[in-house]
This record gives C-alpha cells, sequence and structure tokens, in this order.
C-alpha cells in the first residue's frame, strides 16, 4: 500500500517505473539473497518499563515459489540512546521460515551481556515484509526469555519480556 502510494505521486510528476520495472525490482530483491538490516524497538523490560534497542545485522535469505527460509545474525543495544545508564548488548542468530512472501515467523538465540553478567536468550517472533522497490520495512513482535529468570539477583530484562520494532532491510 506503502509502494502503491508512492507510485501514484511518482506517476503524478511523470517519474513512475513502468509495472515491468516494478516487477524486476520485486524479483532483484527476492534474487539477492544477501541482505543488510538496521532493527529499530522498544524492548519491554516489566511493567511499565521500557527500552530503546537498535540493531544490526546481516540475513541469507532463501526464497522459493511459495515460501522460503531465512538464516541471520543479529547484534543489539538495549538502552537508552545516549548511553545513560545501564547498556545492555545481544548478540546471537536465527533462523525465520516464510509461510508467504510477506510474512516471516523467526527464533532467535543469542548472548545477553548487561549488569549482571552474561545470560542465554531466546525469541520467537513474527513480522510483516512490506517492500518498497529494493528496500523492505518489517514491522515485527516477538516474545523472549532468559536463563536467569529464576534468580534471586534477576534484572527487569531476565524473564520473560517482549518487543515491538521495525527493521529496515536492503
Amino acid at each position: 500500500m506503502l509502494t502503491a502510494l508512492i507510485v501514484m505521486l511518482m506517476n503524478a510528476a511523470g517519474v513512475a517505473p513502468t509495472p515491468a520495472q516494478m516487477q524486476k525490482y520485486q524479483l532483484d530483491y527476492r534474487e539477492r539473497m544477501h541482505h543488510v538490516h538496521i532493527d529499530f524497538a522498544s524492548t519491554r523490560t516489566g511493567v511499565g518499563q521500557k527500552s530503546i534497542t537498535i540493531g544490526l545485522g546481516y540475513e541469507y535469505h532463501i526464497d522459493r515459489q511459495f515460501n522460503g527460509v531465512s538464516f541471520e545474525v543479529l547484534g543489539q543495544k538495549i538502552g537508552k540512546l545516549r548511553f545513560q545508564g545501564t547498556q545492555d548488548w545481544w548478540v546471537g542468530g536465527g533462523i525465520g521460515w516464510w509461510p508467504t512472501r510477506t510474512v516471516k515467523v523467526f527464533m532467535q538465540a543469542g548472548a545477553l551481556f548487561d549488569d549482571l553478567g552474561v545470560a542465554t536468550q531466546g525469541r520467537v517472533g513474527v513480522g510483516y515484509n512490506l517492500r518498497l522497490f529494493m528496500v523492505a520495512i518489517m514491522p515485527y513482535v516477538y516474545f523472549q526469555t532468559t536463563d536467569g529468570a529464576r534468580s534471586a539477583d534477576a534484572t527487569p530484562l531476565r524473564g520473560f519480556t517482549w518487543s515491538i520494532g521495525a527493521r529496515i532491510q536492503y
């Protein structure tokens, strides 16, 4: 829908791509398979608490006629933007299944580095890929749990939390 709006505005200006060019953009994006992405999210760390999450990653996407799979590596900074207060870092990887070319169901596992040390974290989520020429924007939501949730010194990020965000992918 966003692509249609932009194409409509480009058409009004006389510079819109032809349907063949739009189809080529879609095909080139799928056949490239290598994608670099930036994540912007808000991670809920407790009741009424949230942290800004910024990530950088790489995804290898194998696209088939009706579905696909992907493998990714990702690094994230969780905390305030200006590095004030505690900063948590997450490094990990994951796999994704694309039941359609626009819907991604994914699982990720990685290491959470925080002020208490290192913990293992697992995530499960879903996203919807909106393509805009050769770039994609994917709003997503995931739920995560951390192995340090049962300890007495557990921080709010250790335990069951969730995140909602968007991924800009080239």
